[in-house]
Formats: structure tokens, C-alpha cells, sequence
């Protein structure tokens, strides 16, 4: 039972660390997402209203902070399941002496 619980605990952890990085992969393309939008002109701007491409690009952009959120929570969830489980292996104690 300590052993399985040790591992669980280690199972969620790694499952926060991979979440971490997906989340500071996200908000590095997202950050170069908005720079690239910033950087067009007014004109490409206009026309992008017009054909309803602006709406698409806040929808992407939407969809990328949701996204870095998510993962973070994900993160943050699993890692204190993850340090709660190996601890609870670590403090039980075997009833097979």
C-alpha cells in the first residue's frame, strides 16, 4: 500500500510538470500570436473586419489563454494530489510486520 501510494503520488506529479510545460509553451505562442497581430497594419486590419477574419483571430487568441489556463489548473491540481499521495505512502505505516 505504501509503495502504491508513493507511486500515485509520483504519477501526479509528472503529470504537473508535463502540464507545466504545455502551459509555458502556450504562453510563449500565445505572446507571439499577439505580437503578430499588433504588428499588422491598419489596412490588413480593415479588410480582416470585413471578411470576419478579425473574429477568427480573437476566437484563436481566446482559445490559446484557455488553453495556458487550463493547463495550469491541470498543474496545479496534480501536483498537490501528486505531494499529498507520497506523502500519505511515505507516513503509512504496513500492517504486515
Amino acid at each position: 500500500m505504501k509503495q502504491m501510494l508513493t507511486v500515485a503520488g509520483g504519477v501526479f506529479f509528472a503529470v504537473s510538470l508535463t502540464s507545466l510545460i504545455f502551459a509555458g509553451m502556450s504562453i510563449f505562442q500565445t505572446r507571439e500570436y499577439e505580437q503578430e497581430l499588433a504588428k499588422r497594419g491598419q489596412i490588413e486590419k480593415t479588410l480582416s473586419g470585413w471578411t470576419g477574419l478579425e473574429e477568427f483571430n480573437k476566437q484563436k487568441l481566446q482559445g490559446m489563454q484557455d488553453f495556458t489556463t487550463g493547463s495550469l489548473v491541470v498543474a496545479g491540481v496534480s501536483g498537490a494530489l501528486g505531494i499529498g499521495l507520497a506523502i500519505a505512502g511515505r507516513n503509512t505505516t504496513s500492517s504486515s510486520h
